[in-house]
């Protein structure tokens, strides 16, 4: 696992404060009282500490509720994490953060961190949106870069595309429209009436069922203005004409309006802070603890056998896979048909490849004058998708240079990129053992002769430090079905709205819900904060309701 060998002098100094700084000192713990069979009750246990697992718990806690939050690993956080090697300390996965703002125009994120969970983080803004850049469209190559904020967004858009002003400020006006009912169907909790909907929120109804390749097409907007525009499609792992309009009408107006950021401390900044957080607030955290069974009785939930023994509890707050909880962690007999059903009906998502690289020259020095680059073979989005089916020899790539938004993120005269591209099926799970590393570096390899031929940068003789991971490294490291990254795919009927309005319907097995990636918000860093949050208001409507 390319993550478990060293961990990060932070985290280290984390959990020195914290040893030494323990506000009760003859507070004792399960483990150093050795006690290897439990009978204790707890109002909700949270299964997995990653970002949705860390806000639900810091969510219930606040509530005034007594939660445990269980984690197999020694450390918090899931993806949401570093590592290090040699003397470069490296991202695993988070590439930006939306909907964060600034102080002075803050997003649903950041708002929900500091104002309402009182985590205090450094945010470091993302200097432009993406440069684009297109290998195999003849004289209709792109190579673009484009900026955040609507109107720059819209000017440059227009002065690459002339003549697009007036759809794309069309497209623009309608994402706007579609997030204010976005937000409406989120405050209702799932039961937004239709009246209000109708009378309010017209455009949503009219549109946002819609595939972008629809929308884009009915505003007439020119060719090569949609291709700039759906640069982001990767970012949700499916193609243009299966995804969801309103999903990507949000994703991108929350990056156009409110930018992208980074934690100056990386993901487990925020990690660690929610990790102190929930025992500020009176939770509980046990590392090194698995959740081994779900215990119910006449269909509900009554506890949680652990590793070390077993919890008694009438709501599970998992933040890990269905496919886990249903296929480990329960008994076959005590799962509903509907809830097979659903779990297979569900198509596993993206997993994700990277390469980390870490320079002995500084971005300058390379020429890497861009912070987020998209290369691929076209911007046919299906035909990209399909791509992603299999190997081949020139992968898609979303690829990062965090210096240039973070320029203290390595050490004096060097820089840091990752490269990421994703597989739509389990390729790997298909390669034999004995070719398994010498086949991970040969797609490595493409990805960085790639990226140099079409930036027109060197970077191979500046290697100091390479590290590759798989789907299997992240399989073996998150319990992911196949390694995947994104959870279950959201194409198809399976996306955020179907999810947000039967939030309900939605919980088949009593006193179970999903946080992180797997929840009703779906995937990515910032959705999973927000997923966590969403299903532990959900956990105490339900609490509420059973009269506890």
């Amino acid at each position: 696992m390319i993550w478990l060998v060293a961990m990060p002098r932070s985290l280290l100094l984390f959990f020195f404060v914290r040893l030494c700084t323990e506000s009760n000192p003859t507070r004792t713990t399960i483990f150093e009282r050795g006690v290897t069979s439990l009978e204790h009750a707890y109002d909700a246990v949270v299964i997995g500490a990653g970002n949705g697992g860390l806000t639900a718990a810091a969510t219930m806690a606040k509530a005034g509720k007594s939660v445990l939050l269980l984690e197999q690993h020694n450390l918090p956080g899931g993806f949401a994490t570093s590592f290090v090697r040699g003397r470069f300390e490296f991202e695993p996965s988070l590439h930006e953060l939306c909907d964060v703002g600034s102080p002075e125009n803050p997003g649903e994120v950041r708002r929900l961190l500091q104002d309402t969970l009182g985590i205090q983080a450094e945010f470091l803004p993302v200097p432009e949106a993406y440069r684009l850049i297109t290998t195999a469209e003849g004289k209709e190559n792109l190579n673009v870069v484009m900026p955040f904020g609507v109107k720059e967004f819209v000017d440059q858009m227009e002065a690459y595309v002339p003549g697009s002003r007036k759809s794309m400020e069309r497209f623009l006006s309608l994402c706007e429209s579609i997030m204010a009912a976005l937000a409406y169907i989120g405050a209702s909790g799932g039961k937004a009436d239709a009246k209000v909907l109708m009378k309010e929120h017209a455009n949503f109804l009219k549109c946002g069922g819609y595939s972008v390749s629809r929308i884009l097409s009915a505003l007439h907007m020119p060719k090569k203005a949609q291709r700039i525009l759906c640069a982001y499609w990767c970012y949700v792992g499916v193609s243009t004409k299966e995804l969801n309009f309103a999903l990507f009408a949000a994703m991108l107006y929350k990056y156009l309006t409110k930018g992208a950021w980074i934690p100056r401390m990386r993901s487990h900044e925020l990690s660690t802070a929610l990790e102190m957080r929930v025992r500020e607030l009176g939770g509980e955290i046990w590392y090194n603890t698995k959740a081994e069974q779900i215990l119910t009785e006449n269909g509900r939930v009554t506890g949680v056998k652990t590793s070390r023994g077993e919890i008694k509890t009438a709501h599970v707050l998992a933040c890990c896979s269905p496919n886990a909880v249903f296929g480990d962690m329960m008994e076959f007999s005590d799962i509903p048909q509907q809830q097979t059903r659903m779990v297979n009906a569900r198509r596993i998502g993206a997993r994700g490849f990277v390469v980390y690289l870490g320079l002995n020259r500084t971005a300058d020095e390379l020429g890497l004058k861009d912070y987020s680059y998209f290369i691929y073979e076209s911007m046919d989005t299906v035909k990209e998708a399909a791509r992603a089916d299999g190997f081949n020899n020139h992968p898609m790539q979303a690829t990062v240079c965090l210096n240039r938004a973070n320029p203290d993120c390595s050490p004096p005269g060097t820089c840091i990129m990752s490269f990421t591209t994703l597989y739509n099926k389990d390729v790997w799970g298909s390669v034999p053992a004995a070719d398994y590393v010498s086949k991970k570096r040969e797609v490595a390899e493409h990805m960085i002769r790639d990226f140099e031929r079409q930036v027109g940068v060197s970077l191979t003789p500046y290697i100091e430090e390479i590290e590759i991971a798989t789907p299997v490294t992240m399989a073996r490291y998150t319990l992911n079905p196949e390694g995947a990254m994104y959870a279950y795919s959201c194409g198809g009927w399976d996306t955020m709205l179907p999810r947000l309005m039967m939030l309900k319907e939605d919980q088949i097995v009593p006193g179970i819900r999903f946080a992180g990636g797997y929840g009703p918000r779906i995937y990515g860093y910032s959705s999973t904060y927000l997923n966590g949050e969403l299903t532990a208001k959900l956990t105490l409507a339900d609490m509420k309701e059973a009269g506890e």
